[in-house]
């Protein structure tokens, strides 16, 4: 027996239930809280002359004297004091708190006074983000012949039975949008034109042109042609690979909350690091051109003694080398890599995986024709830079196969559209992807973690992910049900890890896309608004995740598109994040409409996320 200081009773079955804590901590939104402390913050407030707070039926109940005070100044304040899950979700006001015969708070009259129902009266002021009073359930679906806007409820409840006021309004979700700001052409320059991803890749190309005029300048050198190419080789391929992805991720994801808005946004841009992949690739080709280049006008003009002896044998793997660039920046040009994804993905993996071994032949062969007198070639090769670069290359290709393995896999079939796998070999971090496959030599697929860090009906702690029907593959996969699959590598992190960075965020989901959301939604870093669009929810994804949906974003707006059709996502987006005060729209969409919805919030001033279809 442990003395905890817990409040218990000793039955005359030697049963001993808890009664509860004897201090005033609860626990809510899977936080402990202290009561006291939530007083304290109210108290504080130059407005509030008295409060008091209890916890009833998981939420937290603000008592505060006087009946005028004004909600929007205590919430403010409250947001400035407290962390979010430590803020009341409902408001009752009185002239003076009741008091039992004892001269002491009565609680009982309090409890009574929130579960009495109040008429609802307007209020001038929107409700701030992540105080929805009280919350409502999502509906899941409703027509158009409802209500002649979308709006989602939000109201406030307060005081007793007699005298109480009650706060009510409506969020309307398709309000006008104001107009974009910039000039058009301005306005695609910078959005567009000049994405984070593209300024990336020219950043890497300056770099690498910087180098090219410091080279003409000081004298070129066959040597330092080798060496930059190497380091561009090397660059392109770290930044793909899984570990120093989740570091830079991790190192843009811990930026303070505290931190002013315009450096997390920047911060939240880390998806765009692919741009660094593609600079480093094409620079790296370009190079190895110039290198070759420069070899036949020494070979043609008998300059070897300056430049450096270069075998046949090396020229031919340089120019087959260059093929292979050729091909691969081809198939990854946007509208080929869309037009040709498969193509694009075994390219890259197979004539990438040759593009090794020629480069380590060539390295060698080099390291060999320039090698001085009475130097072996192991000595050679330790004293070659590319020899290096390209060992720290081949290893980061390889590491993710490191991690290759058959796993089981618990299948949870939704319906004929989705189904759920369950996996417990690891713990991933919330935001983060597997890679799953059947044939791990030919194709790949990734998807969205969903962590589960304690088991749940008989599952063992792990993580789960949806698959919905997008093709041949999930197809299959839906219709088989595997009980095991191959998995490579770690789970590595990706759009949604970004949500940690603010303190308000509106998600947005088209489909299945609301599987990468679900992790953050169960255990979130800040407030939390939902807008999830999809045909038939219940009947595709299941009671059970429609109902964790709503009971953890009770105000989550469901859009049933069979029964009302597609949504403006701008326009609800904005709305919603403006009313709800959000720090930023992450959306999880196809191509069309997340390029669609991040364009049109930006250009109204809204820092909005979503995947670039970089790979």
């Amino acid at each position: 027996m442990y003395d905890t200081g817990d409040l218990c009773q000793w039955n005359p079955s030697d049963t001993i239930p808890f009664l509860g804590p004897v201090n005033d901590q609860v626990k809510v939104k899977g936080f402990y809280a202290e009561l006291d402390g939530v007083i304290a913050a109210l108290n504080s407030c130059p407005l509030v002359q008295g409060a008091a707070a209890l916890l009833i039926d998981g939420e937290i109940h603000a008592f505060v004297t006087p009946r005028h005070c004004p909600l929007p100044v205590i919430q403010d304040h409250l947001e400035a004091h407290q962390p979010y899950y430590a803020i009341p979700t409902r408001y009752h006001f009185f002239d003076a708190l009741p008091l039992a015969e004892n001269g002491k708070l009565d609680e009982k009259a309090l409890r009574h006074v929130a579960s009495t129902p109040q008429e609802p009266i307007s209020t001038g002021k929107k409700a701030p983000y992540g105080q929805v009073l009280p919350p409502k359930p999502a509906r899941l679906s409703h027509s158009r012949s409802e209500s002649s806007a979308l709006s989602a409820p939000q109201t406030s409840s307060f005081s007793d039975p007699s005298d109480a006021t009650l706060v009510e309004e409506q969020i309307d979700l398709e309000a006008a949008l104001p107009d974009k700001k910039h000039r058009k052409y301005s306005r695609r320059l910078r959005y567009r034109v000049l994405s984070i991803y593209r300024r990336l890749s020219s950043l890497v190309g300056l770099f690498n042109t910087s180098a090219a005029i410091a080279l003409v300048m000081t004298g070129i050198s066959r040597e330092w042609l080798s060496n930059i190419t190497a380091i561009n080789l090397a660059m392109a391929v770290l930044v793909r690979q899984d570990f120093v992805i989740n570091v830079l991720y991790t190192i843009a994801c811990s930026a303070p909350k505290s931190w002013p808005l315009f450096i997390r946004a920047r911060c939240a841009k880390i998806y765009h690091l692919g741009g660094v992949h593609s600079g480093a690739a094409v620079s790296a080709g370009a190079w190895l051109l110039a290198a070759n280049i420069a070899d036949i006008v020494c070979m043609v003009s008998g300059s070897f003694s300056t430049w450096g002896k270069q075998s046949i044998t090396s020229n031919v793997i340089s120019w087959a080398l260059l093929a292979f660039f050729a091909v691969m920046i081809g198939l990854a040009w946007p509208s080929m890599r869309k037009r040709h994804h498969d193509l694009f993905e075994r390219t890259h993996r197979f004539i990438g995986w040759t593009m090794l071994v020629f480069f380590w032949v060539q390295v060698i062969i080099a390291s060999k024709d320039n090698a001085a007198t009475g130097t072996s070639l192991g000595q050679a090769c330790a004293r070659s830079p590319p020899f290096w670069l390209l060992a720290v290359a081949t290893v980061s290709v390889a590491s993710s196969w490191f991690f290759l393995r058959k796993v089981p896999v618990q299948a949870e079939k939704m319906s004929d559209h989705a189904i759920r796998l369950h996996f417990g070999y690891t713990v991933p971090i919330n935001g983060s992807f597997a890679r799953l496959s059947h044939k791990p030599l030919v194709e790949w697929h990734s998807f969205a973690t969903i962590p589960a860090p304690e088991a749940v009906n008989g599952r063992p702690k792990g993580y789960s992910l949806i698959v919905s029907n997008a093709g041949d593959w999930t197809k299959s996969t839906i219709q088989d049900s595997p009980s095991h699959i191959w998995i490579r590598g770690v789970p590595t992190c990706g759009a949604m890890r970004i949500a940690t960075l603010f303190n308000r965020v509106v998600l947005i989901a088209t489909g299945s896309g609301i599987g990468p959301m679900l992790g953050y939604i169960q255990n979130p870093s800040g407030g939390t608004q939902l807008i999830w669009s999809t045909k038939q929810p219940k009947e595709a994804f299941g009671e059970d995740l429609c109902r964790t949906v709503t009971k953890r974003v009770p105000n989550a707006i469901i859009h049933d598109t069979k029964k009302q059709g597609r949504p403006d996502l701008v326009k609800m987006g904005y709305n919603l994040a403006k009313s709800c005060k959000a720090e930023a729209v992450i959306i999880i969409a196809n191509e069309e409409t997340t390029k669609k919805v991040v364009y049109g919030l930006e250009t109204r001033g809204v820092p909005a996320y979503g995947a670039i279809w970089d790979s």
